[in-house]
């Protein structure tokens, strides 16, 4: 079935087309990533389908009866709902329904032989099972537990989040409220390394149908069925995964170059016969039809392919200390007032390539710090061998107030320069010459800010150079660019990051992290999320159920539906046993609203499974009950 339809869709700003007529449809099923660089009109494509921004041209089909979430903070109700109340609000049918069945077991109760009420309340409670009513508590806890949100923060208050907390309330909510079709504007921005995790393995099986925009290549490679990629703003839609699309995109580019050198070939032959005949008179007829040749060829022409790519060179020089000891880590400690992450032990060796990951809050900036000499550990040793000069990327890239111009403000800063030195290393980050003489300081995007500060390290020679998000506004092709130049850096080289592509194009070595230890791993990110990252969760949810006491389960009991029976009971002992399963049911409810079960998605099984079979049981007793009377 088709979800989305969108028919030549074009937008334009001032007059000017952002990009060429887009068409493509969006079934069952499906995860499209969204790929192109910064600016190329992804997300404006994304709010153009969304009805947020107006359309030039084109049409947006959205099939009848089709439902659409887009993670933004209008998912979220009420602020002043705790993170819990904002989550029920989603089933908030399901929850009245919840309550006219206790209602009429309660009715039931004062007046057993009314045969509507049994029938109506057999139906309700049937319908009730089939919406999900028993297992509702359970999927809030396990999407909440997903976005790595603790018991803990079930009753704060939204509005007392941070803005990328409520991010992630709302995307939790999102994933509640189960749409036909997500569509998801860098989803993985926000979310720790478990989180992403999870949260592909959940988008893997999702019922519904997935668009997304993302940088992320792991996250589009894990996820992705179909890609469409905007360049020099032409859209084409591959039919495949996204290793499959890297290898049609680059046939692509090399049948486009061979198509171009073709005519040109072909555009320098007219353009010899032209000159060479034209001035002839017996001739000039022949020169005149290679004239049109040569002028249809040219309103058909193709640009050149390699025009497309940017211009941006990054060198980074530093001093070579290959195998020798830098930093001698010896069960440290790392915090403020209370410890981040402990039991940190390694050796940094020269030219290492230290990746360090964890969740939001962990310490990984602050083990930055404490490296650099910035902020003393909080317990353990730290034996330095070298004096080191370091350079450092921060992640809150600064932004300036200057009206300097680029040129002016390395001409400032580093004035033993020539001027054309100055050019030159503009140059090789992308900046155009008339960018360097007329772009000002205050008006850089995050993307060029970004390759401003990378201009700066390239111009000092670091031993070590620490990087926290350098991926944080560049472009895939501009990390491409940036993985060659790490990869080619002769110093030693610590990058905090939570991109796993770019992690793994990077680094040997890893500090992950998590639950308040560091944990070190000789090897890529691919390597220690097969090794060790699902043992430390195992680990984790095993420590969970230890310290949790199990739900009151009664025994179980064959079904009675399939017992074959010579003589009926009478009614007053089939009362008797529907009171008994009734009160059971208002047990187990109870028990699913209780942290010790919520949490614990093997406790849920069984709550519900006794649920599930409770409710045959009342089914076939009401059907008895009705035959007695």
């Amino acid at each position: 079935m088709t979800l989305l339809s969108v028919v030549n869709l074009t937008k334009e700003f001032s007059g000017e087309q952002l990009f060429s007529p887009v068409s493509f449809m969006v079934k069952d099923h499906d995860r499209v990533a969204i790929l192109g660089p910064n600016g190329a009109g992804k997300s404006t494509l994304i709010k153009m389908i969304l009805g947020r921004e107006e359309i030039t041209s084109g049409q947006v089909i959205i099939s009848k009866n089709v439902s659409v979430g887009y993670l933004s903070q209008d998912v979220i109700e009420n602020p002043d709902n705790t993170l819990y109340e904002e989550a029920l609000t989603v089933y908030k049918p399901l929850i009245e329904e919840e309550k006219k069945i206790h209602e009429l077991a309660d009715r039931i109760a004062l007046h057993p032989d009314d045969s509507e009420l049994l029938k109506d309340y057999s139906t309700k409670e049937m319908m009730f099972e089939s919406h999900g009513g028993y297992d509702y508590q359970y999927k809030i806890a396990m999407i909440l537990n997903m976005f790595s949100f603790s018991s803990k923060d079930y009753q704060r208050k939204i509005n007392s989040f941070s803005g990328g907390e409520k991010v992630r309330v709302a995307f939790a909510k999102l994933l509640l409220l189960n749409p036909d079709l997500l569509i998801l504007d860098e989803p993985t921005n926000h979310l720790d390394i478990i989180s992403i995790e999870w949260l592909e393995e959940f988008l893997s099986q999702y019922q519904g149908a997935v668009l997304f925009v993302s940088h992320d290549i792991a996250f589009v490679k894990r996820l992705a069925n179909r890609i469409l990629d905007i360049e020099d703003k032409s859209w084409t839609m591959y039919n495949c995964d996204y290793d499959n699309f890297s290898r049609e995109k680059k046939n692509h580019y090399e049948n486009l170059l061979a198509q171009y050198q073709a005519q040109e070939a072909l555009k320098e032959k007219y353009q010899k016969f032209i000159s060479f005949y034209m001035p002839k008179p017996r001739f000039s007829s022949r020169a005149q039809d290679r004239v049109k040749k040569l002028e249809r060829l040219e309103q058909n022409s193709i640009s050149d392919p390699r025009h497309k790519e940017k211009k941006l060179s990054i060198g980074l020089k530093g001093e070579v200390r290959e195998g020798k000891k830098l930093f001698d880590f010896n069960n440290v400690c790392i915090g403020y007032d209370k410890a981040l992450a402990e039991n940190i032990s390694f050796t940094l060796f020269g030219r290492d390539h230290l990746a360090i990951m964890g969740a939001n809050g962990t310490g990984k900036s602050t083990f930055g710090k404490t490296i650099l000499g910035e902020m003393a550990p909080l317990d353990g040793n730290i034996r330095k061998y070298f004096h080191i000069h370091a350079g450092v990327l921060r992640q809150d890239i600064r932004s300036y107030q200057s009206d300097e111009t680029l040129f002016q403000h390395f001409r400032n800063i580093y004035p033993r320069l020539d001027n054309q030195d100055i050019y030159n290393g503009l140059g090789r980050y992308g900046f155009t010459y008339n960018e360097s003489n007329e772009k000002r300081l205050c008006d850089l995007s995050g993307g060029e800010l970004m390759r401003i500060e990378l201009l700066q390290l390239s111009l000092e020679d670091y031993d070590l150079l620490l990087l926290d998000e350098p991926t944080n506004h560049l472009d895939m092709l501009s990390t491409s660019v940036l993985v060659d130049a790490l990869n080619q850096y002769e110093g030693t080289l610590i990058i905090i990051s939570h991109d796993r592509d770019f992690i793994d194009k990077t680094c040997n070595k890893l500090l992950y992290l998590y639950n308040n230890v560091g944990y070190y791993f000789d090897g890529p990110y691919s390597e220690f999320r097969i090794k060790r990252l699902k043992e430390i969760m195992d680990e984790e949810k095993e420590k969970i159920a230890s310290e949790t006491r199990p739900p009151k389960i009664t025994k179980k009991v064959s079904n009675p539906i399939k017992k074959t029976r010579t003589t009926r009971e009478p009614p007053e002992k089939i009362m008797e046993k529907i009171d008994r399963l009734e009160n059971r049911n208002h047990e187990l409810d109870e028990a699913c609203y209780l942290e010790e079960n919520y949490t614990d998605k093997e406790k849920m099984r069984l709550i519900d499974e006794e649920k599930s079979k409770n409710a045959e049981k009342l089914k076939y007793l009401y059907e008895e009950l009705e035959k007695s009377l």
